[in-house]
Order: structure tokens, then sequence, then C-alpha cells
């Protein structure tokens, strides 16, 4: 596809630098370095603005989002505001659809409400990434679905199980799976002293195995209680291992880190499992691991995460519900466990902990696994073909 004349204005909920942001980093970056010109919408400031603008990516902060969360909605006030931002999000952005002259319009997450109905004024293609679970909304995602795919060119699901959440997946052309892809480089260029330089931070004498988890903060939905309750069922077999809690709470949450602090406090584990907070380096952080842990109790739509491991050669243990077991082959690249199950989760990290032989196996087999699936040229090239597809329908 010649890229040289295209127009992309994406639209995304978050500026941090977790999984959505860092997929809405990577395609408008290599977007850009081919030609494309790209503006990127944003609530407000943050982690990804400067890394969006250090690529050459413009970016426009419009903090009247509409954007959807639970917490707004059990409130009439935050419904309120919650349309009221529809409304004036709208007028902004069909202004700068109209200043920007836009091909595409890509919406990169599901939660955010004005995009579509600009496309659908302007008649400007839109489409719509959907990376977000909703088996917990009931009969409001009846409606929402609907929504979505009214006012999309395309929907474009992270993942097989996100895509069947759509009552017209199967029968629909504008509903497909694309799953998100990581440049080989990224991984290439951690070396040996990034990784040493984490490792030494827990591998002290008498510390041989490191094992984590990386996510936010959240019980019930990323399951820390779960992988703390199975780091105690381990702890008399394995003492020369530690268990690490990567991440931090997402603003509003802060009770489930006192949670989950507490929990290893009353579980006597305070020296075996560890709470780093967010890390800087977090793919040296991966590559130190001997093991990457998704203890995610609530559907993962594609965990990136867990692709990471696999990139950089680590064994996963990871609960078998939404994308990962798309990701994760069982008994070759790692072990698929049940959600919310501390015995399971233990179980496949004892076995992969009692043979080096078997780490080291499940570790190459995840990497070419990721060379053949997950790699991001491919994915690049269905973004690409799809746009194609999508802006010549509309001319």
């Amino acid at each position: 596809m010649d890229t040289r004349n295209l127009r992309v204005l994406f639209v995304h909920s978050g500026s941090d630098l977790y999984g959505a942001s860092r997929s809405l980093l990577r395609l408008s970056s290599r977007l850009v370095k081919e030609g494309v010109a790209v503006k990127v919408v944003l609530p407000y400031d943050g982690p990804l603005v400067l890394a969006l603008c250090e690529k050459g990516v413009s970016v426009i902060i419009q903090r009247n989002l509409p954007i959807m969360e639970r917490q707004q909605a059990r409130k009439w006030l935050g419904s309120f505001r919650l349309l009221m931002n529809v409304f004036l999000s709208t007028i902004d952005l069909w202004k700068l659809a109209k200043e920007f002259k836009p091909h595409l319009i890509h919406t990169m997450t599901a939660v955010i409400l004005s995009p579509g109905l600009v496309a659908w004024f302007t008649g400007i293609p839109h489409i719509w990434h959907i990376r977000e679970w909703f088996g917990e909304f009931g009969k409001l995602w009846w409606f929402y679905q609907k929504y979505i795919v009214w006012l999309s060119a395309r929907v474009i699901c992270v993942s097989t199980p996100v895509a069947e959440q759509f009552e017209l997946y199967g029968s629909s052309k504008k509903i497909q799976v694309i799953h998100n892809g990581f440049p080989v480089d990224e991984f290439s260029a951690i070396n040996a002293d990034r990784v040493s330089f984490f490792r030494s931070k827990y591998i002290v004498p008498g510390i041989s195995y490191l094992i984590g988890v990386v996510g936010r903060i959240k019980f019930q939905r990323k399951g820390q209680e779960v992988f703390v309750r199975g780091a105690h069922l381990l702890h008399d077999k394995f003492p020369n291992a530690r268990f690490l809690c990567i991440g931090s709470p997402f603003p509003g949450n802060e009770s489930h880190l006192d949670s989950l602090l507490e929990l290893i406090h009353n579980l006597a584990l305070d020296d075996y499992v560890i709470y780093t907070g967010d890390v800087e380096d977090i793919k040296a952080a991966i590559a130190g691991l001997d093991i990457l842990v998704l203890s995610s109790v609530q559907p993962e739509p594609f965990a990136g995460t867990v692709v990471e491991a696999m990139a950089l050669s680590r064994p996963v243990v990871a609960t078998a519900v939404g994308g990962s077991i798309e990701q994760v082959v069982d008994g070759v690249t790692g072990y698929l466990v049940k959600p919310g199950d501390p015995e399971s989760m233990a179980a496949g990290i004892e076995k992969l902990l009692e043979s080096p032989g078997r780490r080291r196996m499940f570790g190459e087999n995840g990497y070419h696994r990721f060379l053949e699936k997950f790699e991001f040229e491919p994915f690049l090239q269905r973004i690409l073909a799809l746009y194609e597809d999508v802006s010549s329908r509309a001319r």
C-alpha cells in the first residue's frame, strides 16, 4: 500500500505506558516512519505523550474525551458529565477532522464514545479496536456492541475470545481478529547488563529463582492475591525462590495495593513475595525472570506481557481464560492453569522450577511461536491492508 498520502487520526483513552498504550505507540510511530500523517488524541498528559513526541507523532490533548468508567457510570452526576462530554468531544473532534482531513479514524479502545459519532457525521471510515472484556456488563453489552458495529467500518478484536463477545462474529465481515504485533528489535536490544542489573536487586546469596507477575495491581481481576497464595504453597519446597509483584494500581485503586501488602504480611511472606512497584526497564525485568506468571482471574483480552515473555524466551504459567488460550501452547511454551486457583497455579510453577531443561525448552518454543504468530511486521501488513480496503471503499 502507498502510505505517502495517507492521514490517520487515532483516539485513545489513556496516557500511561501499559499494554494498549504501547500498542498505539508501536503502530503510530511506525506509520510515521512509513510516511503516514498521524495525529493522536489523548485525554490528558502522561508518559505516553512524551514517548509519542519522541517518535515524531503529533499529539493533541482533549480533556473532555467521553471515557466510560465503572465508578463514574454508577453515579447520576458522573453519567451526566459523560453525556455532556460526548456532546462537547464530538464537536471538538469534528473540528479537528475538518482541519486534518483524515482518511481514517482509528479508535484504540472500546470505552471512548465520541469518535464513531464524528466518523458517522463526517463520512470518514471508522475503525474500532476492541481490547476489552464485557462479559460482566450483561444487557448493557447487548446494546453497546450494536453501537460499536453500527458506527464502524471495521471492528478489530485482539483475540478470538474478544471477538466471540459479538453476536455478529462469524456472520459479519466487519468483525475480524488481528493479534497485536511486537517488533523483534525491541527484544534483541536487551543486553545481559540490563538483565543482570535487574536480577542483582533480588538474587542475593541463597536465592536462585525469580518468578514474577507483571501488571496493574487489582484484586479479583488481575489475580495478584492468587499469585501470593500460590507462592505460599511453594514456600517450604522452594525457599530459594522469590516471587515478584511488578506494577502499580490504577489511580483510584490504591486500596488494592493495601490489600496485597496486607495479604503478604498475614501469610508471613514479607521476605518471599516482594512488591517492586513499576519498573522502568520492564523488558529487562521480564528477561530477568525465570518464570513469567499471568494470574488474571477474569479474561485478559490479549496480555502483552505473555508475548513479551515468549519473545524473551521465558516460560509462562498463565490462567486458561481469555486471550492466553491463543498465546500459550499448554505443555509446549508454558502451562495453562485454572483461574482463581492457587493450587493449580502452584502446580504449574512447581513443574517448571523442578526442571531447568523444561524451562529452557519452553522458553525456546515460546520464542519460535512469537516469531511465527505475534511479530510486528505481519501485524502491520494486516493493518495496512485493512486501511487500504476501508479507505478505498469510502472513495
